[in-house]
């Protein structure tokens, strides 16, 4: 059996599953409210928008693991953890890509190659983002084998780093699969928050179901100790 048909028939049985993406959609449309233009507004923004992506995963990787209807508080909390302590590097990506953004937008490049270079560098976002979340994942799947939450996540990086090929050909699919889908998703329901919702389901299975059965279907090498 396909890992793909795997999550499929594990999701089937997990109705529940589908309230963490709608618990998230609703999130960022009350972010939305907040002011764009004051400092303090945009800062309380990504504190919230860091706290409520870990919270949502959290939640989803609870319902995965468990019996897909009940959620235990404690095991939600040391997700919730995990999901959030590697945040941190997404927003040194960005810090580190906006100069380069910056330059494309007033470089004197063709429209196509300023679109082009920017679609590069949120493709880039993307994908780190995919691949911290895988491993958080792994962390929270072998969470019983380490001390800490540290310990967990240093476990979920070498399972990724021994399985760079793998993770790389998915996550790259993924993406791929999600500009798909939002794509149509916009053309098909544009006055609809389709689009929203398939950018929050679709990272959730690719980057944290997808890993998790893969580790536990036994198609990945652990790493070097």
């Amino acid at each position: 059996m396909s890992l793909l048909t795997e999550v499929r028939d594990r999701a089937l049985t997990r109705p529940w599953l589908l309230a963490p993406p709608l618990l998230g959609l609703l999130g960022q449309n009350l972010l939305l409210l907040l002011s764009p233009g004051a400092p303090a507004a945009m800062a309380l923004k990504m504190l919230l928008t860091a706290l409520m992506t870990a919270a949502v995963t959290a939640l989803f990787a609870e319902l995965w693991l468990g019996d897909g209807w009940s959620v235990a508080p404690r095991r939600v909390a040391a997700a919730w953890k995990l999901f959030l302590l590697p945040y941190p590097l997404l927003l040194v990506f960005g810090f580190l890509t906006t100069p380069l953004v910056y330059w494309l937008l007033h470089a004197e490049l063709s429209d196509y190659a300023k679109m082009g270079g920017i679609s590069f560098v949120l493709g880039l976002g993307k994908l780190a983002a995919f691949f911290l979340g895988a491993v958080s994942s792994l962390a929270l799947y072998r969470r019983a084998e380490s001390a800490g939450a540290l310990g967990a996540l240093w476990l979920g990086m070498r399972t990724v780093a021994a399985n760079a090929g793998y993770f790389l050909l998915m996550m790259g699919g993924l993406w791929l699969f999600q500009e798909a889908c939002v794509f149509l998703a916009s053309s098909l329901a544009p006055n609809l928050p389709l689009a929203g919702l398939v950018t929050t389901v679709i990272p959730l299975l690719g980057a944290v179901a997808l890993p998790m059965e893969a580790w536990r279907s036994g198609r990945l090498s652990p790493g070097r100790k």
